[in-house]
C-alpha cells in the first residue's frame, strides 16, 4: 500500500461522514481582505470539517492496522487548541514518528481546531485553522488539504523539526516554516545532508515501506 492509497481511504471515509457537505469557496480569490475581517469569525460551526477530517485519518490508520490509537493527555501548548482532547497514533515501525492529534474547540464548537504534535515531550508542527478569523479564510478545500499535509508530512518520513534558543524550524510537505532570524535555507540544507541542527531535532522514518 502506498501513502496515496491511504489518503484515498481517508477521503472516502470523510465523504461518508456528517461533515462531508460542509463546503465553501475561497472568499478572497478575487478580492482583498477587508480590515474588519481580522476580528470576525462569521461561522465557527463550519470548521467542524477540520475535526472530521482528522478523525477520518485516525479511524483509517487504525482500521488499516497502520497505527494503534489511544487517548492521550493534551499538551499545554501556548498556541494550540482550547478545551482540547488528544489521540496518540503509534505506527508499527519503531523508527517512525508517532502522531499526537489534538482536537479542540472554537467558540464553543467542538473539534473545530486540530493540531499535530510529534516527539517527547510533543511539539506542534501545525494547527488548522491556524487563526480562524474571516481574513485568514481561504475556503474549505485549502483547509482540508492543509490537514492532510500535516499527517502526510510525518508519515512520509520527510518531516524535520528543529529548535534552538531563539528559533524553531519545521520542514514539511510544502517547504519550511520558521520563527526567528537565521539562515534557514542553510539549516535545511544541513539537515537534509544528515547533520544535526539546533539543540533539539526531530525526524523519523516513513510509515510505509
Amino acid at each position: 500500500m502506498e501513502l496515496q492509497d491511504v489518503a484515498t481511504h481517508v477521503r472516502r471515509r470523510f465523504e461518508a461522514g456528517s461533515a462531508a457537505d460542509i463546503r465553501w469557496s475561497n472568499p478572497h480569490e478575487n478580492r482583498d481582505v477587508a480590515p474588519e475581517e481580522y476580528s470576525r469569525v462569521s461561522d465557527p460551526s463550519r470548521y467542524r470539517l477540520v475535526g472530521a477530517r482528522a478523525l477520518a485519518w485516525i479511524e483509517t490508520l487504525r482500521d488499516l492496522e497502520l497505527a494503534r490509537a489511544e487517548n492521550a493527555t493534551a499538551p499545554s501548548w501556548g498556541h494550540g487548541p482550547a478545551d482540547a482532547r488528544a489521540v496518540l497514533l503509534t505506527p508499527e515501525g519503531d523508527a517512525a514518528l508517532s502522531i499526537l492529534v489534538v482536537l479542540g474547540a472554537m467558540e464553543g464548537v467542538e473539534d473545530a481546531v486540530i493540531a499535530i504534535g510529534v516527539g517527547t515531550p510533543p511539539v506542534s508542527i501545525g494547527m488548522q485553522p491556524d487563526c480562524g478569523c474571516d481574513a485568514c479564510d481561504f475556503g474549505s478545500d485549502d483547509l482540508l488539504t492543509s490537514v492532510d499535509e500535516m499527517f502526510i508530512a510525518v508519515m512520509d518520513g520527510n518531516l524535520i523539526y528543529a529548535e534552538d534558543k531563539d528559533w524553531t524550524l519545521t520542514v514539511g510537505v510544502n517547504g519550511w516554516s520558521a520563527h526567528g532570524s537565521e539562515d534557514f535555507d542553510a539549516l535545511v540544507a544541513r539537515a537534509h545532508s544528515g547533520a544535526s541542527i539546533g539543540r533539539r531535532m526531530i525526524t523519523g522514518a516513513a510509515w510505509l515501506p
